[in-house]
């Protein structure tokens, strides 16, 4: 189904070009298989327009036109292209010149921007993609301001860098030269999120380019940055632990954009890549749920950057995305920013993929993927614009991969000639971000050089006040218990005042919750043997013997809501049990609707979710929603014992040391349940 006619600029309809009447059947029939073959040009175009994309800033990536493109494969030839076909309001064009329609289709498809997006099955997002690229009018265009604002950000990215490189001679920082565009795009995110209702922003990433996030999107204060680099702690004296490096700490900030507060939180991370993905997007959960966000998901927004080699490789990326329509797990869309710079630490993308691009996995969810070109920081800004629009339209995944390049190795001690030297060759030569997109603007007469020059002065001075009061600082508060952790603090005895408090029940509300537990609602009809379970429970509670693990836990829940806690318990077989233990949901035997008992308790909220069958990704998940949320009981649980294993890098890299390492508690419970009939350990 095709959108309708667009009006061209204006608001007026676009012109129907007089095309001359057939008048025989022969007419007719040529002018009908004209239209079919140019639908099909179009339709072409929508699904691999994007591999004749100007991406590469490098110029290394070969692009041919592919043949399909070619208006020859559909049947035109040299001598058809300024003959009018009818196209019946697609594209804006009812009688178009195949030549406009090429160029056209081009323009929109092909230029610095391309879009993957005919893989997805709704037609309602497919037509909103299409209607912001196609027509003659389509273009990206900003305002003489704001194409200030978005070489201001390019020139601040650029000047941090090399700052840092020329104060910390050959300290790592993992920079993100090459990827500038960036910057300016995230904050595109935080301002039209501000203006379509996004009130707090959690980021995840990885190094590369995270102090320049740190400083020139999140507002860090420069000189605790310098403070840091110079050795500093990022913690008063007097706190303990172990500290990280700086490019693994996080921080939160408000920034403000036309009268709209944003809060943004940037989550710590390992060195093991992607691993805060499911962090992030359990964190963002729990503060939807917090915030009755869970039908529109409309105020808090995950937005995770990768790095292509990782997003490609990591299995924790499909799992992340595999939660993105999961009851219980689903965020209401996640954005995703790739940083492309062609290679990996040292494995360039041949042998680090099977496919054309870092991001098809994401077609697996059927995200839209806009590919944009990183030397162009209008485009770049554009697509996340765009990518912003459809998150809170449709609640759903969006990928943004751009395509930039490394400008030193993996680290700045790195020497990435050893194994790339034809694209380093290129790197060497080729002009920073600020210089392509500042030689732009002063073609098109928006700015001048002597205006590019008062920039880099001006922010370079503030870099040097800076540095300069970095060398005096020091942290006077300790960055944690605060938020929604007020009121909360750290054992100061080994924490056995926190294990000696009474944890009984009243014998009122012990007898209200075993009615609660054993009473069958006549509408739910359960099976057989769950109905002697019930019994044998019920005979529990009358005579106040033989007591079952199982059932002990549910008196436990039922406490905590009865007090007004939370409890949120999830697991790949949680709702019965790996053991056929726990039936903390009953399903009717003739339509399968679910009964839970303790959702019947007032107060507090009781979940629980039969997860997606991963363990990495689902217990990074509900760390992260402990994370945010201290008055909920977060439970993860291994369908069996053993299983743990495969989150074994969650368990090292945040829960055993994220304490340590950032100042960040968490309350998190590990169930792990096991038969121990020879299974293993």
């Amino acid at each position: 189904m095709e959108p309708a006619p667009k009006p061209a600029k204006g608001g007026k309809p676009a012109p129907a070009a007089a095309a001359p009447a057939p008048v025989s059947k022969e007419e007719i029939a040529k002018a009908a298989a004209d239209a079919i073959r140019a639908q099909l040009l179009v339709r072409t175009y929508r699904v691999r327009g994007h591999l004749a994309a100007n991406l590469d800033p490098l110029g290394l990536s070969k692009r041919e036109m592919p043949e399909d493109l070619k208006t020859e494969y559909h049947g035109f030839s040299d001598a058809d292209i300024d003959r009018k076909v009818y196209l019946g309001g697609t594209m804006g064009f009812e009688w178009v010149s195949i030549r406009e329609l090429v160029d056209t289709l081009r323009k929109n498809y092909c230029g610095n921007v391309g879009l993957e997006y005919m893989h997805i099955s709704d037609v309602e997002e497919r037509r909103f993609l299409q209607e912001r690229m196609e027509g003659q009018d389509k273009a990206i265009e900003f305002s003489t301001d704001g194409k200030k604002a978005i070489l201001t950000k390019v020139i601040q990215a650029e000047q941090w860098e090399k700052f840092l490189g020329k104060k910390y001679v050959g300290t790592k920082r993992f920079g993100l030269d090459g990827g500038e565009s960036m910057i300016p795009a995230l904050e595109s995110v935080i301002k039209y999120g501000g203006q379509m209702g996004v009130r707090e922003l959690v980021i995840g990433m990885a190094h590369r380019g995270r102090l320049n996030v740190l400083a020139n999107v999140m507002a860090k204060p420069l000189r605790v940055i310098f403070h840091e680099f110079a050795g500093g702690s990022a913690n008063p004296d007097d706190i303990g632990g172990s500290g990280d490096v700086k490019y693994h700490l996080g921080t939160s900030t408000d920034r403000e954009f036309d009268g709209h507060k944003v809060h943004m939180s940037l989550v710590a991370n390992p060195s093991h890549l992607e691993a805060a993905d499911p962090v992030v997007l359990g964190k963002t959960r729990a503060i939807q749920t917090l915030n009755n966000d869970l039908k529109d998901h409309v105020a808090s927004l995950p937005v995770l950057i990768h790095g292509d080699a990782a997003f490609a490789g990591q299995g924790i990326v499909w799992e992340c995305l595999g939660f993105s329509g999961i009851r219980g797990y689903n965020t209401g869309g996640c954005v995703h920013f790739i940083i492309n710079n062609q290679v990996g630490f040292t494995t360039s993308p041949q042998f680090a993929r099977s496919s054309p691009y870092p991001s098809d996995v994401a077609k697996g969810v059927q995200a839209p993927v806009f590919h944009v070109n990183g030397d162009d920081p209008e485009a770049v800004t554009f697509a996340t614009k765009m990518a912003m629009e459809f998150r809170q339209k449709f609640h759903r995944d969006i990928v943004i991969d751009m395509w930039c390049y490394r400008r030193f190795g993996h680290n700045e001690g790195d020497e990435p000639s050893f194994t790339q030297p034809l694209m380093y060759d290129i790197i060497r030569k080729h002009p920073g971000v600020s210089s392509v997109y500042g030689d732009r603007l002063i073609k098109e007469g928006v700015i001048d050089q002597p205006w590019i020059d008062e920039n880099v002065k001006q922010f370079t001075l503030r870099l040097e006040g800076e540095f300069e009061a970095g060398s005096s600082y020091k942290p006077n508060k300790a960055d944690w218990f605060g938020g929604r952790w007020t009121g909360l603090s750290a054992p100061t005895d080994g924490g056995s005042a926190r294990r000696n408090v009474e944890t009984g029940l009243s014998q009122k509300l012990f007898d209200s919750l075993g009615r609660t537990l054993t009473t069958i609602p006549d509408s739910v009809k359960i099976h057989k043997t769950l109905n002697r379970v019930i019994d044998a429970k019920r005979e529990m509670f009358k005579s106040g013997k033989g007591f079952d693990w199982a059932t002990g836990e549910a008196l436990a829940f039922g406490g905590l809501l009865s007090e007004g806690y939370g409890v949120r318990l999830s697991g790949q077989d949680s709702g019965r049990g790996t053991f056929s233990q726990r039936h903390a949901v009953w399903v009717d035997q003739t339509d399968e609707h679910k009964y839970v008992p303790l959702q019947e308790i007032e107060h507090g909220r009781f979940e629980v979710l039969d997860s997606p069958l991963s363990e990495y990704g689902v217990l990074g998940f509900e760390y992260g929603y402990a994370l945010a949320d201290p008055k909920t009981l977060v439970l993860w649980e291994a369908q069996f014992g053993d299983f743990v294993n495969g989150a074994q890098i969650m368990i090292d890299q945040f829960i055993t040391s994220g304490e340590s390492k950032w100042l960040r508690a968490n309350g998190l419970v590990m169930l792990l349940p096991h038969g121990y009939e020879g299974a293993g350990a």
